[in-house]
């Protein structure tokens, strides 16, 4: 943007300035075509020239395609902005080159114009607030704004109209200045002279009504979000919230409408449009100082959120709906997520749910792997609370909704595992990953037996490649639910298997008061060995061979209290690992987080994971980068300027 506002007044400054100087401009006055046609070729044939170079860097999009998944829908798109921004600056140039005869004049009103609508509607905003009356008149002077609009990857269609609008005004002006002294104009009489400058008038203030107009206009259909991850969509699952929602809520925001965070406006604008039931309102700490302290003693960082419901209310602090990572080369951190509508739909779920929280209790003493910031983040969201509990002289607490058993490394006493045994007779609900296969936990495999299902005293491998991470590792299996698993993980995202021990019943026996769904199936090419007892992984003959279930959904009745318990084994301790989790994007957690919210009775528990601000990264090796350089900075400028020589010299002889 620098360059193109450097660049853009050495181009406009002649264009009609020097017609004038040069009295050139009595040609174009004379010639059998019309002044708007004269104004409007100029401009065009300055847009050919920003097209070009948009086009040059167009290439780069294109070279990108070659070596991996590019968002071609978000690149075309904002270098469609880059050219409309260029083409709003090329039409203030040209009317400030209108308006003097000399082309240095020219460039500096033009700097002076470009530089004053890139600083002075920001500090005015800074100064005296974005509420102010002057800090409103000046933002409409803010010709960068809908050019950074577009590169946010939602397209805005007032952003569009404010540009097409400023293009139409200046080139309107452009034409009215020029042809003040022209003969068309003032040999038709002064009726037909007052009626000439009549309409630009009204031209000018219709474009200035539609930008009103327009923004009147509901979010949900001005705005279309084209984001690769969809980023600033609502999900579907905030859409049913909201349908279900049968009360008013407010949404109050620690800010003005003017200043406020552009992703925060975004997306309580869609609630807003979403629902009748939700209302938006602007409360700017410069107005309403004491406002935030009604609800919280909490000192609210601008543009966070309070939303009401009657008499109860939720606070979402504005720090709490981004992600940070630190940058080590920048010393600072960065946002690389943002949980806007998680933190949204979560606060809007509890206040429709109250103050009924789910307890989920995680089973220590054995050495235990401890859960992830990711899944407690995400549930909490939902009115979920984890706890540690020890169960040796203990029963299971009576408010555990869900009792979590992360991959114990040593094994039970036979008195938790009656304990457990009882807390699942009584219809609780279980999350429990098997023990690894080094270790020692016959105690801990009764416990899964009970259930109807026999553990492996092997670790699962897998002999298609096709379901590796690496050839060398024949136990780190990527897999993806069966078709009949009542959990799953979305189609974006798959699940990785580490040393996993096999999950086998006997599919034609399986007890009356019992069912059991295969979460997870191994291929047939997968086969069980013992890894402790052998020195090679590979397939030998005598090896137990696949398919194996490896994760498994267990329904149990009790007989004689009707109780039904839910109770989910993964047959891979180390599935809730957090480096393991991380390499399938948290493909593991979110399996997890879909067990805990569907195996409570609660429609209304909403869980909307945080959305990552990240691509993946195309490598390509150093000689690759340097032929392209070559052809881009050498190639195509020496062959622009070979042409131009050559038409140069055409020219001449003719």
């Amino acid at each position: 943007v620098i360059v193109v506002i450097f660049i853009l007044p050495l181009l406009t400054m002649r264009i009609i300035a020097e017609e004038k100087r040069q009295k050139t401009d009595q040609f174009l006055i004379t010639a059998p075509i019309s002044l708007v046609e004269v104004i409007i070729g100029k401009f065009l044939a300055l847009c050919a020239i920003m097209l070009a170079s948009t086009l040059i860097i167009a290439i780069g999009v294109l070279i990108m395609s070659f070596y991996g998944t590019t968002p071609w829908v978000e690149n075309l798109y904002s270098l469609l902005g880059f050219f409309l921004f260029g083409c709003e600056c090329i039409a203030i140039g040209m009317f400030l080159s209108s308006i003097t005869e000399h082309q240095f004049l020219a460039a500096i009103f033009t700097y002076t114009v470009y530089i004053f609508t890139l600083i002075v509607p920001g500090f005015c905003s800074y100064i005296f607030g974005a509420d102010k009356a002057i800090s409103k008149l000046l933002n409409v002077t803010d010709i960068y704004a809908p050019f950074d609009g577009m590169l946010s990857g939602v397209v805005d269609f007032n952003d569009l109209i404010y540009i097409f609008s400023v293009i139409a005004i200046f080139l309107v002006l452009s034409y009215k200045v020029f042809a003040k002294n022209s003969v068309q104009v003032s040999a038709v009489g002064k009726n037909k002279y007052f009626l000439s400058t009549l309409i630009p008038v009204i031209i000018i203030v219709a474009i200035v009504g539609i930008n009103i107009g327009c923004s009147y206009i509901p979010t949900k259909y001005m705005e279309h979000d084209i984001t690769k991850n969809g980023w600033y969509t609502i999900t579907d699952e905030t859409k049913e919230v909201l349908k279900n929602l049968n009360e008013d809520v407010t949404i109050y925001v620690l800010a003005s409408p003017e200043d406020v965070d552009e992703t925060v406006k975004h997306y309580v604008d869609s609630y807003d449009s979403e629902s009748s039931h939700i209302k938006v309102k602007y409360k700017p700490t410069s107005q309403f100082p004491g406002f935030a302290s009604q609800y919280t003693d909490a000192s609210l960082y601008y543009s966070s959120l309070i939303i009401e419901m009657g008499e109860e209310s939720r606070v979402v602090d504005y720090n709490d709906m981004f992600q940070y990572t630190y940058d080590y080369y920048s010393g600072g951190y960065s946002i690389t997520g943002f949980d806007v509508e998680g933190q949204i739909t979560a606060a809007i779920s509890s206040l429709v749910n109250g103050d009924n929280k789910i307890k989920v209790y995680c089973v220590q003493g054995h050495e235990e792997i401890p859960m992830s910031s990711y899944i407690t983040d995400t549930l909490k969201k939902a009115n979920y609370v984890f706890q540690d509990c020890y169960l040796i002289g203990k029963d299971v607490p009576e408010d555990c909704d869900i009792l979590v058993i992360n991959g114990p490394q040593s094994d039970f006493d036979v008195t938790e595992v009656e304990t457990v045994k009882n807390y699942i007779d009584n219809g609780g609900k279980v999350i429990m990953m098997a023990a690894f296969e080094l270790y020692d936990t016959p105690n801990y495999d009764s416990l899964i037996e009970y259930l109807g299902v026999d553990v492996t005293d092997g670790t699962v491998l897998e002999r298609n490649y096709g379901y590796l991470i690496t050839a060398e590792d024949r136990s780190a299996i990527l897999m993806i639910p069966t078709t009949d698993s009542p959990f799953t993980v979305g189609s974006s995202k798959i699940n990785f298997m580490y040393r996993a021990r096999g999950l086998k019943y006997d599919y034609e026996n399986i007890p009356a008061d019992t069912s059991i769904t295969d979460i997870f199936v191994t291929t047939n090419e997968s086969y069980c060995k013992v890894l402790g007892q052998t020195i090679s992984a590979e397939y030998e003959a005598g090896d137990e061979e696949g398919p194996f279930p490896v994760g498994v959904y267990v329904r149990k009745r009790n007989q004689e209290t009707g109780e039904l318990a839910d109770v989910i084994v993964i047959g891979s301790g180390l599935f809730l690992y957090e480096d393991i989790d991380n390499m399938v994007s948290h493909g593991n957690s979110d399996l997890f987080i879909d067990v805990s919210k569907n195996i409570i009775d609660n429609s209304l528990i909403v869980t909307i994971p945080a959305k990552e601000l990240s691509y993946d990264y195309i490598t390509v090796s150093t000689g690759v980068v340097l032929v392209y350089a070559a052809v881009c900075c050498v190639v195509i400028p020496l062959a622009f300027i070979i042409t131009g020589i050559v038409i140069l010299i055409v020219r001449r002889r003719k």
